[in-house]
């Protein structure tokens, strides 16, 4: 496919490589789940909620095309790993929850990295929890640093720099 500005060729190639488990043909989808968590995070950090039923769309969308075109063990093995890693997240906040009664995570947080998972795999997610856990220590830091109160963080902004420099990494960089 051709674009009208050339630099854009090469943009369903770059998509192809960050999400290894997508089929190629479906380039495009990879593009609007990125959309869909980019502006999750967008929302996320205006009204401190993820908005559910566009998650679930793409949720259903990665794993509607990884079942028509590849195989449907895939796009279950992919859907497992999206699910474990929201239960993960959950059970992460429910002993935290236990232990100190206020919660640690974010429920949008485990929704978003369920669509993460099931897109880009589970290494890229790993590492936008790391990068963005860092981040929004910085970003907390340096607000206390100037003498500011800060009561919450939105994390999906910070995830959602953080998966884009692991996809970055895995795709961009794999290249040279």
């Amino acid at each position: 496919m051709a674009f009208a500005i050339p630099p854009f060729d090469a943009a369903p190639e770059i998509f192809v490589r960050m999400a290894p488990g997508m089929p190629p043909e479906c380039w495009g989808v990879t593009a609007c789940v990125l959309a869909i968590l980019a502006f999750a995070a967008i929302f996320d950090s205006l009204t401190a909620l993820i908005p559910e039923a566009l998650i679930f769309f793409g949720l259903l969308a990665v794993t509607a095309a990884q079942g028509v075109f590849a195989s449907w063990e895939i796009a279950a093995h992919h859907l497992q790993q999206a699910v474990a890693a929201g239960i993960l997240i959950w059970l992460i906040n429910y002993a935290w929850f236990k232990k100190f009664h206020a919660d640690a995570l974010g429920m949008g947080d485990a929704k978003w990295t369920m669509l993460a998972v099931a897109c880009f795999g589970i290494e890229p997610a790993i590492m936008a929890w790391g990068v963005g856990s860092v981040l929004a220590t910085i970003f907390i830091g340096l607000f206390r640093l100037f003498k500011h109160s800060v009561s919450a963080v939105t994390f999906s902004p910070f995830l959602f720099i953080g998966l884009g420099v692991a996809l970055y990494r895995g795709s961009v960089l794999s290249s040279f």
